[in-house]
């Protein structure tokens, strides 16, 4: 099996702005268009077309989306699936938004921060419209925050905002945050779609945002949903920023067959296909009637061990598995070698926070034999391994740890459900093991937050860390970002050797669009807001 590794991987270090304006990130991978020499593979990072049409974009048309999986919660503050996010970012906006590292102007126009970091003044642009037609107050952004913070919404990023004391509508187009201490990751944390403000009015009519329900301020408004089928948003014709969307619509359709959806792009059935399955994109980058984009990764994969139960709660037992997978054959057998293998936290070398040096290398499967001893299983014991059934490469690592953790002893059963199903029983906590994977975020405070404090919305098995925990609340208010690095690199340490996830590896996202699809302009934050700027060339 040949192995694929990133040429380039995004570094994002966001720290929060001190007055009005933006704040600057990491540097954005490079574009470059050319072979990596890897192999004869094209590698290398591309995030943007290369060249463009003369004149300005059309505008018109509706652009075909096809994606594996439909989201089961598309409320904004609840959601927690990629797709979730894909669809949400072009419905809902926030009051900043984050593009390649830099904070940038949404709802609010501008923005000031008191000199001691612990009140930040949002002014709301005055011709922001929600798709009711109603207007977008300093009212909204009140509700919206604390409708996060209510325990009642069970958004899982709610304690990322825990540092937000109050909100103040001082006016329609004043809205006035105070903090309890300076947060380093307060903007980037507003620029998420998870922090979308969304329509007080609507939320309390309809009682909820899932299902058919549009509370948004976006570029595209919803126009109709056939639940796993197929999302149409329409063209929000009173969008703040001028001359956007170009497009009339997306018309989003999912498909968990790989075949199919790689069939559909190159029949030219749908114009833009969301990441194809690994064992096609060589074929699809070849194919001179499309156009690819990507390269670098934004879904962090994992093996997550439920540490409510027994034996999982024993970290000499989580240390055994941690050393006997070999995360590079993971990533070979699973993904096509497309991503890089992941040797020792939750974020990828390269990225801001991140242990540059590997903790764990070759299985040690000696090592984790006598680990598993002293926990008292010298022979092993049975175990459950839960995965989602439609997602093949997820399928594939499963099959891959099962083997491998064979070799320790450990006696794995997979179990094959459906995405709402372990969706639920992950939530309860009704797992052993769990195939799964998070998408990387912004700033690492948002994921380290939600996924692995206590009582985090995202941390399944509720694993819980002092330490850990004290080093990534004190980073969150560290604003030297040298200095607030360091402490994520010590978190990252004790995520590696004791924490609830066996890292495996990070994919290498591509989309693959029609030759007529002009202004992709990608973000490997990651972020999927550009959609706006995406026009047809017909």
């Amino acid at each position: 099996m040949r192995t694929r590794l990133l040429t380039r991987v995004l570094a994002v270090g966001v720290v929060a702005a001190l007055a009005a304006g933006c704040s600057g990130g990491g540097e954005p991978p490079s574009t470059d268009t050319g072979d990596s020499g890897n192999d004869g593979l094209m590698a290398s990072v591309r995030l943007e077309d290369e060249a463009q049409p003369a004149g300005s974009p059309k505008s018109g048309g509706r652009l075909r989306i096809m994606i594996r999986l439909d989201a089961n919660e598309l409320d904004p503050h609840k959601m927690s699936e990629t797709s979730a996010f894909v669809i949400n970012e072009q419905i809902y906006e926030s009051l900043v938004q984050s593009y390649r590292g830099e904070i940038k102007p949404a709802i609010a126009e501008s923005w000031e921060q008191s000199a001691d970091g612990l009140t930040i003044t949002f002014t709301l642009r005055d011709n922001a419209y929600f798709h009711s037609g109603r207007k977008v107050t300093a009212a909204d952004v009140k509700y919206s925050i604390e409708r996060i913070k209510d325990p009642a919404t069970r958004a899982p990023r709610a304690r990322s905002y825990e540092g937000i004391t109050s909100v103040e509508a001082v006016d329609e187009r004043t809205a006035v945050f105070t903090l309890a201490k300076p947060n380093a990751a307060i903007l980037t944390l507003l620029s998420t779609a998870a922090s979308s403000v969304v329509d007080k009015s609507v939320v309390d009519a309809e009682g909820g945002l899932n299902g058919d329900v549009d509370g948004g301020s976006g570029p595209f408004k919803l126009a109709s949903r056939v639940t796993g089928q197929a999302i149409k948003l329409d063209k929000h014709d009173r969008y703040w920023e001028s001359g956007v969307p170009y497009l009339d619509g997306l018309d989003f359709s999912f498909n968990p067959d790989d075949n199919a959806r790689a069939a559909a792009v190159r029949s030219g059935t749908v114009d833009f296909l969301w990441r194809p399955a690994p064992e096609f994109i060589d074929a699809l980058k070849r194919d001179e009637a499309l156009k690819w984009y990507g390269g670098s990764g934004s879904l962090s994969l994992h093996l997550r061990l439920n540490t409510s139960k027994a034996p999982y709660d024993d970290v000499k037992v989580r240390q055994a598995i941690f050393l006997a997978l070999d995360r590079q054959e993971i990533l070979n057998v699973a993904n096509s070698g497309f991503g890089t293998a992941l040797n020792a936290g939750y974020l990828p070398p390269d990225r801001f926070g991140a242990l540059t040096e590997p903790v764990y290398g070759q299985p040690d499967i000696e090592k984790a034999k006598t680990l598993l001893t002293e926990a008292g299983y010298p022979d092993g014991f049975e175990a459950k391994l839960m995965v989602i059934a439609t997602s093949a490469f997820q399928v594939r690592s499963a099959e891959v740890e099962q083997q491998q953790l064979a070799k320790i002893g450990i006696r794995v059963t997979i179990e094959s459900v459906e995405s709402t199903i372990a969706d639920t029983r992950t939530k309860s906590g009704d797992f052993d093991m769990y195939q799964s994977g998070f998408g990387l975020t912004y700033d690492p405070d948002e994921r380290f937050t939600a996924s692995f404090l206590a009582n985090g919305g995202l941390n399944y098995g509720n694993w819980s860390d002092p330490e850990y925990e004290n080093l990534v609340v004190q980073a969150r208010s560290e604003l030297d970002k040298d200095k607030r690095a360091a402490l994520y690199q010590q978190a990252e340490k004790i995520l590696a050797e004791r924490g609830p996830v066996a890292m495996t590896f990070l994919n290498a996202d591509y989309d693959v669009v029609q030759k007529d699809v002009m202004g992709y302009r990608g973000d490997a934050t990651p972020t999927y807001r550009f959609y706006r700027n995406i026009w047809l060339d017909r």
